[in-house]
């Protein structure tokens, strides 16, 4: 019974760790979430440093890929963009430098 705590933490962590999509995040007093427009991103935290886009496999529909290099102790963002609407968001490494997010 005593070790059914911590091992469930254990696993609540790793299970954490493991996930690299994110649900937010900010970018100065506002928040970035799925849902959001591409218009309405790029007001609140500017230009991307970065854009791909390319045909998703699943269904063929165009979508762009646009990252946020939100800085030094912060992450690096990917929001995955269709038809004008968030529908991902996405950490791929930690951010470096000053961030665009603040």
């Amino acid at each position: 019974m005593n070790k059914i705590l911590p091992t469930t933490l254990l696993i609540f962590f790793i299970m954490l760790t493991l996930s690299s999509q994110a649900l937010a995040f900010r970018c100065g007093n506002d928040i970035i979430s799925k849902g959001d427009t591409a218009a309405s991103v790029q007001n609140k935290c500017g230009d991307p440093y970065q854009i791909s886009s390319g045909i998703d496999n699943s269904n063929g529909e165009y979508i762009y890929n646009w990252f946020y290099n939100c800085g030094e102790g912060d992450f690096i963002y990917v929001l995955i963009i269709k038809n004008g609407i968030i529908v991902k968001i996405d950490t791929i490494s930690r951010g470096n430098g000053v961030g665009q997010c603040q």
